[in-house]
């Protein structure tokens, strides 16, 4: 992969799929905060970090993976 953008068009907080599995996640982990509004507040957060922790890393999209598939956690 040559973008760096080729995940921006993953807007998970606007995909109803996704809402829907994270309010099912949290009725089970969060039940105080198993609603729409959270739920969308979350998703936003985890993509913000996540681009946070990808722009900071040395790595490639293509080393990454050649070290999750090195990974014993995976």
């Amino acid at each position: 992969m040559l973008d760096a953008n080729d995940f921006n068009d993953r807007n998970l907080a606007d995909n109803e799929e996704v809402i829907a599995k994270t309010i099912n996640h949290l009725k089970y982990n969060d039940p105080a905060n198993a609603n729409r509004e959270y739920a969308i507040g979350l998703l936003k957060r985890m993509q913000r970090v996540a681009k946070d922790m990808a722009d900071k890393s040395p790595l490639s999209f293509e080393e990454f993976i050649d070290r999750y598939n090195q990974s014993p956690e995976k």
